[in-house]
């Protein structure tokens, strides 16, 4: 017995017509990260960098930020 799957199926379990790679897609887009740490470089708290990704109409919660910020140091601490 042959059961039928929804057309996105096959697609999903396909990585060559996968368009996105699966899960939760990141709050601060990629380009952004070496803008937001530029910004707690040059003494901006966390807080203050999410008012400023506000203007840049991002809207994540300063938590978002303080964990972007941790993650991007311990893998620029594993590369030396």
């Amino acid at each position: 017995m042959q059961v039928n799957q929804p057309d996105w199926w096959s697609q999903t379990l396909n990585p060559e017509t996968a368009e996105r790679k699966p899960g939760r897609p990141h709050a601060i887009p990629a380009a952004l990260i070496p803008v937001i740490l530029s910004m707690y470089d040059g003494g901006l708290g966390y807080r203050g960098i999410t008012r400023e990704l506000e203007k840049r109409d991002v809207f994540v919660d300063w938590t978002t930020v303080r964990r972007a910020i941790k993650a991007s140091r311990l893998s620029l601490a594993g590369k030396k």
